[in-house]
């Protein structure tokens, strides 16, 4: 016995009784519409308020899970020995040893001390280190501790600085010596207590944890992206004030890119859900050509949206740089659910029905589809929730919960509002131009279904030849344009001062008193001579520094400040001696590269920001080589801001199989189950995979890289062009059922449904399409990619679903 004969009656039961059940939905509605409107406006009242308290989180280490082993690391090394990453504001003054120059530089230094919050130190040529003999005795002191006052002063001033490579190797000279930089360190902790508990957990590094690096003895949160924004505005506002011809400022690194990501935020996230609200708005006026239809729907997805951030809030769900694509995804479907009650709403009110009996028939028609592809969708943002990125785990979260409250909104708020806003009916107008397309559709692809299946196979043919060509990319900078203040900066700070990312390496000797071994320190030293036969073979390394510039400062300044003794010190008891004379100096400089027990060292590499897809190769040739160079150590960690962009493209190449992976998984079954057939379900699963094979073809053909964006297009699609499928399907086995055969059934779905769906998937890639207003690469490139996979899955469903059905329910046709 066929399927279609047989296998459905108890589905077709379920649905009758979910119909009556919306069909009786709309009789409670108009008795308590009113109770409704002002139940709903007062809790998204209460919800909104919730809005401002939402965190903003878009910081490089927020990319990754707290229990990610390379954040874990990365985490313990900002506890022991403070932040590595580095904001250096480049000055580049008509003459650097010029007494004016120098004067004003104090001056802007000084500024810098007073007026910063969180402030952990500012270096400059005003107090960076100036370490020298003076007879028996060992000086370490600022380096403007003596304003020069006379040319010879300046003169003598001017071979010190050139003469001295640490002030290279920190940035606070340019590698050419015509810029110098002055370095901003800020606070590894803010002003917050970590959540979840009075302590934070010990952090297992593998040989590194004991009472001094484990981080179970605070409950201090690192600085949050509101702190970080309260530092770089300040130091904004101290260099609006210095800022001349003569004293040019530009300022790159550090927690920087965070503040200008968020930034933008602020300014894309508005203009997105203004300029998608206009776009929508010009389109229900074609499609209805009434204002009412209009207000409704900008009436049920405004609220929607702020009760979703509410409820995130709630949560403690922060907003992340992907959550900028959520108003956008929520304003598409909010208006997909309300256009697909109002065209069946408003055409029985222009036939002559009542206004219930016109819901009540919208609520049975549409209600089960809207309640079904709300399910799949949400499924397939379920499938963000396993990616180990963090940022698209949360936002996955958060669409799921905005699918729910987009649900609640257009089945309960709507209904009410159509009960209560007075407006005219519209018949509909057979024949017109866009019934002549559908019907065209119909034609080719139910009589013609065999040429429709092989040109999609060549086309998923292509589309894998295409994807062949996709690379993953970690890399925040170049999504500004290029001549961005922040890119201009950056790429400037990467050509003169050799960067400000950094490569930290983290030795354990296992033993206290260890670095102050000579034999061991000259191990670290080997490091160098690697760093610099990578940076020979074009590895984008500039400088490095650690515990042994200091013991070679230290020697050389001890022995009559003679440059042939810039070296370790051969003999252990002497190199102790020196490293204590330099301990009881007053520099705090110890503290950055060693621990107290001098058990434990850091060993920093600077580089000029790169694409974490180069730095994971290298990170993991560089790793064993270093090691090799260590020796018999008791443990090393390979950390730092390098380090976590590196995992962040592993992380992208997990996302994307672990995420499309289950999405696949979820739906599937999913849509078998709602539509009442195996066949039925598979055939659906059709034209909502090929869009993504044909996105990400199209990704690798014209050169758009995998990142935390790009890879959430596919899911999105996904999660989004199963709505059409469920609706056209939904309406060819109404027909089926009703006695037609495949062909004619696939025509007169055409026709019912066609039109909403053609509405619909223009208000989805009208949606996402405003993203390309943005002047951020990434996010454009979402607006694009999820616009042409939501185009193509529309083409699809119009074409190559109708096709699939009338082949797959032909037999059933010819036996009966």
């Amino acid at each position: 016995m066929s399927e279609g004969r047989s296998g459905g009656s108890t589905q077709r039961g379920l649905r009758q009784r979910i119909e009556d059940g919306l069909g009786a939905w709309a009789h409670l509605v108009k008795r308590f519409r009113w109770a409704i409107t002002v139940v709903v406006l007062l809790g998204t009242a209460i919800l909104g308020s919730f809005v401002p308290q939402m965190e903003v989180k878009m910081a490089s280490e927020d990319f990754l899970f707290e229990d990610d082993p390379v954040r874990e690391v990365y985490d313990a090394f900002r506890h022991d020995f403070g932040q590595d990453q580095v904001t250096i504001i480049a000055i580049s003054p008509p003459e650097i040893f010029d007494l004016g120059f120098l004067e004003k530089l104090e001056a802007f230094h000084r500024d810098l001390e007073d007026e910063l919050p969180y402030l952990e130190e500012v270096t400059s040529l005003v107090n960076v280190r100036s370490t020298y003999g003076r007879g028996d005795e060992l000086v370490v002191e600022d380096l403007l501790d003596d304003m020069p006052t006379n040319a010879a002063e300046l003169a003598a001033f001017e071979e010190r600085v050139l003469n001295t490579p640490f002030y290279v190797k920190t940035g606070i000279l340019s590698s050419d010596r015509e810029m110098t930089g002055v370095r901003v360190e800020v606070a590894v902790y803010g002003d917050g207590e970590i959540e979840g508990g009075e302590e934070a957990d010990a952090l297992d590094l593998g040989g590194f944890e004991d009472e001094g690096s484990s981080m179970a003895s605070t409950k201090r949160a690192f600085l949050s992206g509101t702190e970080n924004a309260r530092v770089i505005e300040a130091i904004h506002s101290v260099a609006a004030r210095h800022a001349s011809e003569d004293f040019p400022l530009l300022t790159a690194g550090g927690t920087m890119l965070t503040y200008e990501l968020t930034k933008q935020l602020s300014v894309d996230v508005p203009r997105f859900f203004g300029g998608g609200l206009a776009v929508i708005a010009l389109f229900l006026f074609v499609l209805f050509r009434r204002i009412a239809p209009i207000f409704l729907c900008v009436g049920v997805v405004v609220p929607a949206t702020v009760a979703t951030f509410g409820l995130a809030s709630l949560f403690h769900l922060p907003f992340s740089a992907p959550a900028q694509l959520i108003p956008s995804f929520l304003l598409a479907i909010g208006v997909s659910y309300s256009v697909h009650l109002l065209t069946i709403f408003l055409a029985d009110l222009g036939e002559g029905r009542a206004r219930v009996a016109s819901l009540e028939h919208a609520l049975r028609h549409s209600g089960l589809p809207i309640l079904m592809t709300g399910l799949t969708t949400s499924a397939g943002l379920l499938s963000f929730l396993v990616a180990p990125m963090k940022p698209i785990a949360e936002m996955g979260m958060i669409s799921v919960i905005g699918v729910v409250v987009m649900l609640f909104y257009s089945l309960v708020f709507l209904p009410a509002l159509m009960l209560l806003i007075p407006m005219k009916g519209r018949a509909r107008r057979e024949g017109t131009a866009v019934d002549r397309l559908l019907a065209r559709f119909a034609a080719v692809s139910a009589r013609h279904p065999g040429p429709i299946v092989a040109s999609t196979v060549l086309l998923v043919l292509a589309a894998i030849a295409g994807s062949t060509q996709l690379y993953a990319s970690s890399d925040p900078t170049s999504w500004f344009p290029a001549d961005h203040p922040y890119r201009v900066a950056a790429e400037l700070v990467n050509e003169r001062f050799g960067g400000t990312q950094a490569i930290e390496l983290v030795v354990d000797t296992g033993r206290d008193d260890g670095l102050k071994e000579p034999e061991m320190l000259a191990r670290l030293e080997s490091v160098d001579a690697l760093v610099a036969d990578y940076r020979d073979v074009g590895a984008k390394l500039s400088y490095s520094n650690s515990l042994v510039d200091i013991a070679k400062e230290t020697h050389q300044a001890l022995n009559a400040n003679d440059p042939a003794y810039y070296a370790i010190p051969d003999d252990r008891r002497l190199l102790a001696q020196e490293l204590l004379l330099f301990e009881n100096s007053g520099s705090e400089d110890l503290e950055k590269v060693v621990d107290p027990q001098f058990s434990r060292a850091r060993y920093t590499i600077r580089s000029a920001w790169t694409d974490g897809i180069y730095m994971r190769p290298f990170l993991r040739e560089f790793e064993p080589a270093a090691a090799a160079l260590l020796g018999d150590v008791e443990g090393y960690a390979l950390t730092g801001m390098s380090a976590l962009i590196s995992r962040t493209v592993d992380a992208i190449y997990e996302s994307i199989l672990r995420s499309y992976g289950l999405a696949l998984c979820l739906i599937t079954p999913l849509m078998i189950l709602l539509i009442g057939s195996l066949r039925s379900g598979l055939v659906s699963m059709v034209p909502n995979l090929v869009p993504i094979a044909m996105t990400l073809g199209l990704m690798g053909a014209i050169g758009i890289p995998l990142d935390m964006f790009t890879l959430l297009a596919g899911c999105i699609a996904i999660g989004l062009a199963v709505d059409d499928s469920i609706h056209f399907i939904a309406g060819f086995r109404r027909y089926l059922a009703q006695g037609l055969d495949p062909v004619r059934a696939v025509e007169a779905t055409m026709q019912s449904t066609g039109r909403a769906l053609l509405f619909t998937s223009i208000v989805l890639t009208s949606g996402f399409g405003v993203l390309t207003m943005s002047e951020m690469l990434n996010l454009w490139n979402v607006g694009v990619l999820t616009s042409f996979a939501i185009g193509a899955a529309f083409l699809l469903d119009v074409t190559v679903t109708p096709a699939l059905l009338v082949l797959t329910h032909r037999r059933d046709a010819e036996l009966d």
